[in-house]
């Protein structure tokens, strides 16, 4: 895969030349420090091979050891053909570059022509570009919807830092204690000073503004100023540590406010004069976005360097509210009207290539108050920190144009002549609609519970869309969710960081939407939502959130569901009136009303001690008093009946009693329990027979004895057999 920005060859091929200010200080017996830049096409050829074979989007550590060890055998075989002439004063380990020493001229032109050698650059100066920001750029709403810059570092080469302020966890060491936001803090002027506690500081300053605008970003820190300038190598040297440690700290950006005092019209692009081409491009192909504050010269029409590299996301500045004024400032100029919101401020450098503007005045941060270009370039590098966890699967271009695309556009008309229109960052406006704005292409809720959070930042309402529990709102997101089983759903939105609105419907299309249940308000902090309902097992429920009077922000989702079978049992006997000594049979229905199936179903019937068991349906065994019954499982919303036969022992009022339960809960338990009382009458008597009664009775078994005789002797017998 190609990285996002690559060298054009042909620039190697412009006639290299000793910067005049050099020449002439050293044709004067002086000896110079320069940046010396060597040929490394070859290697990055190499490298580029690497990261087609392995897929890879940017170096990755293997490439990038693999080119610093080329890069080490480049200089060494350089300097070998010096013969020791040239001290090496520092060296960059991850770029094609060193700084060097040379005591003659003689030795510096030997250097410039051998053909490794692309060109040498003078060591010039670089000066630092010196609460209303966060809402102007509609970082609250995308913060709260939690798109913070979680587990990125932003780079940031400048003065140093006060990490033991409350802005940045109050640290007693980088990444000490564990709230501590600064990941690292280092120095690369040889100074030492990886603590600066200066009150005005600069870099205080500008770490503090991407701290508060990526409040989930760390810092990493470096050092590259003394005495309130710093030089070129020194900045090149913070660009190879970013470089050598991205890794490490996961470093996705790298803000520079800082710059030389060159007037540039054009974009900067020529490896023979600009010493921060290569850097910058090597940062890029290790996958770090580069930020630079465009410089508070008061150009209308150019930048300073390194904002001017082609790479560079370059930032001017502008009000982000009305401080009064108008204002003179330190650079010479004098705003012509008063401070307003998206005004740009007389300092703040302009060009045709600016990439963009920035809040850069007044900016407080880390309890530090200061105006310039170099208060811009942090917001932009912070908002890219947050853009680029939101969207890993952007490159750095694309990244870049998702941050720009949707700026508000700001004209800056200082030169009538000449006016340039410019975006001005809003990190809201950056956040695309979620995917799931439309009802057509819903997010998936699995499971019987669960909690996610989402956002509803940009999103819309469509054409034909109901008012989701009766307000209009604006801003609804839908989610797609199929019980397994039935049960009672519950869904809420507690958590939301906004006044929410939640709907449950069936169907799949606005025009076919049926709503089950809805909510605006249920009394929980942030007005947020709940409700529940009767869920069905394989139904497709769809559930839309939504913002009251368009409202947005983060949302949280809360969903259980919770099986219930409402079980309800009733009993009847036959015969109606039975004697005793006979039988009766109990009839025992049991019905579940749902909605979930009921398992591990129950059935006790306790008899009245005037009868026993008889016999019962299969599953049924009498267990002491009691006959026990195990129907098996009852799908919701269907019966299953059993039947107990008795023998009766005893006459009057007999209390059978029944109750039914199962594993699953039931959210009416007074209908699981019925009792039958059974009238039993007396077995009938047989009655006595007086004297008279038993003188009848012999003469009519007499008469039908003669009558029986009579008959017999009145039969014919067949032939061959006689009478006996």
């Amino acid at each position: 895969m190609a990285a996002d920005n690559s060298l054009d060859s042909g620039i190697y091929g412009s006639a290299k030349q000793i910067p005049a200010a050099v020449l002439e200080r050293i044709s004067a017996g002086t000896a110079q420090d320069v940046i010396v830049l060597y040929d490394d096409r070859d290697i990055e050829t190499e490298a580029g091979a690497y990261r087609n074979r392995s897929g890879k989007r940017y170096d990755d550590a293997k490439i990038l050891a693999l080119k610093a060890g080329r890069y080490q055998q480049r200089k060494q075989q350089v300097d070998l053909e010096l013969s020791g002439d040239g001290e090496t004063v520092a060296d960059y380990s991850h770029l094609p570059m060193a700084k060097k020493r040379f005591r003659s001229r003689q030795t510096l032109e030997r250097l410039l022509a051998n053909p490794l050698v692309v060109a040498v650059y003078e060591d010039c100066q670089i000066y630092p570009h010196l609460a209303y920001s966060l809402p102007f750029i509609g970082q609250p709403a995308v913060t709260g919807a939690g798109i913070a810059g979680s587990g990125a570092s932003v780079a940031v080469i400048d003065t140093g830092i006060n990490y033991t302020l409350p802005a940045f966890g109050s640290c007693i060491a980088p990444g000490i204690p564990d709230g501590c936001r600064v990941a690292a803090s280092v120095d690369v002027t040889g100074n030492n000073v990886t603590l600066n506690t200066d009150p005005a500081g600069h870099g205080t300053n500008v770490a503090g503004i991407v701290a508060g605008v990526a409040p989930g970003a760390r810092i990493a820190a470096i050092n590259a100023f003394a005495g309130g300038t710093s030089e070129t190598s020194w900045v090149i040297a913070g660009i190879n540590w970013a470089i050598a440690n991205k890794a490490t700290y996961n470093i996705g950006t790298l803000n520079m406010s800082l710059g030389d005092s060159s007037y540039n019209t054009a974009p900067c692009a020529k490896v023979s004069t600009n010493p921060f081409v290569v850097p910058i491009n090597n940062l890029r192909n290790a996958g770090v976005v580069p930020v630079a504050s465009s410089g508070n010269n008061g150009y209308t029409s150019g930048m300073a360097n390194p904002a001017c590299t082609p790479g560079v996301v370059s930032v001017g500045a502008v009000y982000d509210a009305n401080w009064g004024g108008p204002y003179s400032w330190s650079s010479g100029c004098t705003d012509t009207a008063a401070s307003a919101p998206d005004r740009i401020p007389c300092f703040s450098n302009s060009a045709y290539f600016l990439t963009m503007l920035a809040p850069g005045a007044f900016i407080t941060a880390a309890g530090i108050q200061m105006a310039g270009t170099s208060q811009a370039a942090p917001h932009a590098a912070a908002a890219l920190a947050v853009l680029r966890g939101a969207y890993p699967g952007d490159t750095l271009d694309q990244a870049v144009s998702r941050l720009t695309a949707g700026g508000v556009a700001v004209t800056d008309s200082r030169d009538p002549q000449n006016p340039i229109t410019k975006p001005r960052l809003s990190l809201l406006a950056a956040i695309s609609p979620p995917e799931n704005d439309m009802i057509a292409t819903p997010a998936i809720l699995a499971g019987d519970m669960g909690q996610i959070t989402a956002h509803n930042l940009n999103a819309t309402k469509e054409p034909g869309e109901p008012d989701h529990a009766g307000n209009a709102g604006g801003r609804s997101v839908w989610w797609r969710w199929t019980p397994a089983v039935s049960g009672v759903a519950s869904f809420d939105t507690h958590g939301s960081k906004f006044d929410t609105l939640l709907a449950v419907y069936t169907g799949s299309t606005l025009d076919n939407l049926s709503q089950i249940v809805a909510n605006d308000n249920d009394n929980s902090p942030n007005n947020t939502s709940g409700v529940a309902f009767t869920a069905l097992a394989g139904t497709e429920y769809l559930m839309a959130v939504d913002g009251f009077n368009g409202a947005s922000g983060g949302i949280s989702i809360n969903w259980s569901l919770s099986q219930q079978a409402d079980l309800a049992v009733s009993m009847s006997q036959s015969p109606a009136m039975p004697f005793e000594g006979g039988q009766a049979t109990y009839t025992i229905n049991v019905t579940n009303y749902g909605p979930s199936d009921a398992t591990g179903v129950v059935v006790t019937d306790t008899l009245p001690a005037g009868a026993s068991f008889k016999s019962a349906s299969s599953g049924c065994a009498l267990s002491g008093g009691a006959v026990i019954c195990n129907p098996g499982d009852i799908a919701g919303n269907t019966s299953t009946t059993i039947s107990i036969v008795v023998d009766i022992h005893a006459a009057g009022d007999l209390t059978n009693s029944v109750q039914v339960s199962s594993s699953v809960n039931d959210p009416q338990p007074d209908n699981n329990i019925t009792a039958l009382i059974m009238t039993v009458s007396p077995a009938e008597a047989v009655p006595a027979c007086s004297s008279w009664g038993l003188l009848a009775v012999a003469l009519c078994l007499a008469g039908i004895a003669g009558c029986w005789n009579k008959r017999r002797n009145a039969i014919p017998f067949p032939r061959g057999m006689g009478q006996r």
